[in-house]
């Protein structure tokens, strides 16, 4: 599997991958303005394989995005000189490292090439392959809305969504900013058509399926919070945990810190408690740009070179030392998922162990967890306690953490027992620094940190400024207040 997008892809892809340009949607290479090229099944299933390629990339969740989610947080800091406009607040239209908004619209450019091909005949197979191109393109758009746009519970700046456009590639239109409701109908309509014809099984964790679009569809709910959407996403967890095919299934506490930092990649990869995950290898990280200037692992990982990202003492020592997440009984301290040990470690921080840089594959070449089981359940006790079940989502909470050797909670605030638990076992995988957000949250940094170290629920700061050149080359697009 460690070469199977690289391989299908080929070269109606892999010959035309680039850099996008700063023009607002010019995102898809000049010479494939005439789509009606896509003609056959395999050249369709390559596009979706380039969209797939392109989540991987540095810029999107192959390294940035996902480092942006604790970096922005309350829990982690950055050692170097890397990400200090993330890392400080300190960030404008001018002055970002948020490049990732004009290449998650390279993702949704190639996704609209599939899902509105009219030229290959509709089989079962196509209609898989535009299944999951629309939970791709679901997925795209989540994550631009999350990170561009208030959180739409906070009732703050709603007409501030981000532009939509599905149809293809046209380098002269300029999309105006939706508004906040339309963008998360048009995430929520892609991901009931998605589900429909989605596998049941993905062929590998690589690809999207059923289970996929449920925990989105789960997660979309609980961030936006409208009349019903408790209920929607308790349904649509209950029916992860209980009804999945039997390739889903929890980690166990004996097979957590395998699963993440062993080295065989037949104990990480492929897993039954990943929905889904990134796909890695030598021949891919050519086209994504992962290697040794960027990286997971080169970020978060305490023994490479480039490590950046430390984890505070008190995020630290909230984990008792069974805690299967920090370094536990059952490990040694070097191999601890979560540890202060290591070379350059200063003594005010800990690193993680979640991204290990070589493995028996390779260096940096370990597929990248993006949806894991484990969240299906924690968005169950979170729906669960939107709905009034407390006593229920205490208990589970208490079994969750139990399961992992964590904390014993009282449920006094019961969400924010949710909230930390979330932190606990979701750290260096991008979701603190939006769980905060979706709830309102004031973003506190009680250590290692020189700027914007109390952040107001609902700041503009919880809102990523649209890049400049963006700005520039659309006329339509607003930049939100504040910036």
């Amino acid at each position: 599997m460690k070469k199977y997008f690289y391989i299908i892809a080929s070269l109606l892809f892999l010959s035309t991958y680039s850099s996008c340009s700063e023009k607002e949607l010019d995102l898809f290479p000049p010479s494939f303005d005439d789509i009606a090229d896509i003609n056959t099944e395999t050249k369709l299933q390559q596009f979706l394989n380039g969209a797939y390629l392109r989540v991987a990339s540095t810029t999107n969740y192959g390294a940035e995005i996902i480092a942006f989610g604790d970096i922005l947080s309350d829990h982690a800091y950055v050692v170097n000189n890397r990400y200090q406009f993330a890392a400080n607040l300190n960030y404008n239209s001018l002055n970002n490292e948020f490049a990732f908004y004009g290449s998650m619209y390279d993702i949704i450019v190639s996704c609209n090439t599939v899902i509105n091909n009219e030229v290959v005949q509709s089989n079962a197979n196509v209609v898989r392959i535009k299944a999951e191109a629309k939970i791709l393109r679901a997925f795209s758009y989540f994550t631009l809305v999350n990170y561009f746009s208030p959180t739409p519970s906070s009732g703050i700046n709603q007409e501030y969504g981000v532009p939509l456009v599905l149809t293809n590639y046209d380098s002269s239109i300029t999309p105006a900013r939706a508004t906040v409701a339309e963008v998360y109908n048009q995430i929520i309509t892609d991901l009931n058509d998605g589900l429909k014809d989605a596998p049941d099984v993905p062929f590998e964790k690589v690809t999207l399926s059923k289970t996929a679009a449920k925990l989105l569809l789960s997660k979309v709910y609980l961030t936006r919070r409208a009349t019903g959407d408790a209920q929607l996403a308790l349904q649509y967890s209950n029916e992860i945990l209980t009804s999945s095919p039997n390739v889903f299934a929890p980690v166990s506490r004996a097979q957590y810190q395998p699963y993440f930092a062993a080295n065989p990649e037949a104990s990480s990869e492929n897993q039954p408690e990943t929905i889904w995950e990134l796909d890695l290898s030598t021949s891919n990280n050519v086209v994504t740009g992962i290697g040794s200037n960027l990286a997971l692992p080169g970020l978060f990982y305490r023994a490479d070179p480039n490590r950046s990202i430390m984890f505070t003492t008190n995020f630290f020592t909230s984990f008792p030392d069974t805690d299967i997440r920090r370094k536990g009984t059952e490990v040694t301290v070097a191999n601890g998922l979560l540890t202060t040990t290591g070379a350059g470690t200063p003594a005010a921080g800990a690193w993680t162990n979640k991204y290990p840089r070589l493995t028996e594959s390779g260096i940096y070449v370990r597929n990248l967890k993006i949806m894991r089981f484990s969240e299906a359940r924690l968005n169950r006790i979170e729906a669960l306690n939107l709905t009034g079940q407390t006593a229920i989502a205490l208990t589970e909470l208490n079994a969750f953490a139990s399961s992992r050797g964590g904390s014993t909670y009282t449920g006094v605030n019961l969400l924010a027992d949710i909230l930390k638990e979330r932190e606990k076992e979701f750290y260096g995988e991008g979701q603190r620094f939006l769980d905060l957000k979706r709830y309102s949250q004031p973003l506190i940094k009680s250590s290692n940190c020189t700027a914007n170290c109390n952040v107001p629920a609902n700041d503009k700061l919880f809102v990523l400024p649209v890049p400049q050149p963006a700005l520039n080359a659309n006329p339509n697009l607003n930049q939100y207040p504040g910036y």
